[in-house]
């Protein structure tokens, strides 16, 4: 692959709908295309709920409120969505999100056409899961799934200190839990000749809107999602605040936010290095910034991050480049 690096990525803002609320991004693909997906939790009274809305960033996919979830906390939850497996031309999704049950959060699967929920954590009561994610990339539909038409393995940190992969038992048991290490976020890529993690190792500093500063660091996993190899540092030592991942091609796109940027790295190969590429703001201060995430498809990366969340200015902020 040409290693090549991208020009100056130039961050654009993306209408969102509910956008004085909005807490939460994510991308997924559809109908081949990327679908931004933005959450707004209405907590100020019961009954508190948190709606998920759709935006088509290049005019095909879902489009407006795509899945409501009833709360009994006003707690902000993480989750994550994908295309249900073999449904990513039909715009049917599936959600991992996390349910606040004040000292433990549990994790629970969401249907988004039907609203059937799953819980995946009940394994475990006395466990607090958090930040939940799809096992994502090439091979993810292919694992074990507790129904037909979801997606397979959802990464999440338990008791705030060890990263795991959730897996369907088989004869349709409970969840299986495979550890990865100390990570306080995770994002977990399925691939060949095993997966890779992306995990936030803690480190000192005060958080900013609820996220402890970091320290993002990579390494390749066996079948079992073992340690297989060193580990990368791809932003070095700098503290970072949130993470998100995919792959692109053998390769590999991170993004992060920090203080004072918002960071992006790539590795065009596994053994390659990485190279931190440049963002232009577009104006905007990446000291607002949250809720960073990424999508390759097709080989085009976009990646987008939400400007002053929950505030009257909120906004999303998105970029594009081709892989060379």
């Amino acid at each position: 692959m040409n290693e090549t690096p991208p020009p100056s990525l130039a961050l654009s803002p993306a209408a969102l709908p509910d956008a004085p609320l909005a807490d939460a991004l994510r991308l997924v693909a559809l109908d081949g295309a990327p679908v931004l997906l933005a959450s707004s939790t209405h907590s100020a009274a019961p009954p508190h709920r948190t709606d998920i809305w759709a935006l088509p960033l290049a005019g095909r996919g879902p489009s407006g409120a795509v899945a409501t979830i009833p709360q009994l906390l006003p707690a902000l939850p993480r989750w994550d969505a994908a295309a249900a497996d073999g449904a990513a031309d039909g715009g049917a999704l599936s959600f991992v999100v996390e349910v606040a049950g004040g000292a433990v959060n549990a994790l629970v699967r969401l249907d988004g056409a039907s609203g059937v929920r799953t819980s995946l954590t009940a394994h475990r009561p006395f466990a607090s899961f958090s930040g939940p994610r799809f096992v994502r990339g090439a091979g993810a539909g292919s694992l074990p799934a507790p129904s037909p038409g979801a997606p397979g393995a959802v990464s999440a940190v338990v008791d705030n200190a060890t990263a795991v992969v959730l897996e369907a038992a088989a004869a349709g048991g409970g969840s299986v839990d495979h550890p990865i290490g100390e990570c306080i976020d995770v994002v977990v890529l399925a691939g060949s000749p095993g997966p890779t993690a992306v995990c936030k190792r803690v480190a000192p500093g005060a958080s900013r809107g609820g996220a402890l500063p970091g320290t993002v660091r990579v390494s390749a996993r066996d079948a079992a999602y073992g340690a297989a190899g060193a580990e990368d540092a791809p932003f070095g030592d700098r503290r970072v605040f949130e993470i998100d991942a995919d792959r692109a091609g053998g390769g590999l796109v991170i993004v992060a936010t920090s203080a004072a940027h918002l960071l992006v790295a790539h590795r065009p190969a596994p053994g390659a290095a990485f190279r931190v590429l440049p963002v232009d703001a577009g104006g905007a201060d990446p000291a607002t910034f949250s809720a960073p995430c990424v999508l390759v498809t097709d080989r085009t990366v976009t990646l987008a991050v939400l400007s002053k969340a929950r505030t009257p200015d909120a906004r999303a902020l998105v970029a594009t480049w081709p892989l060379p």
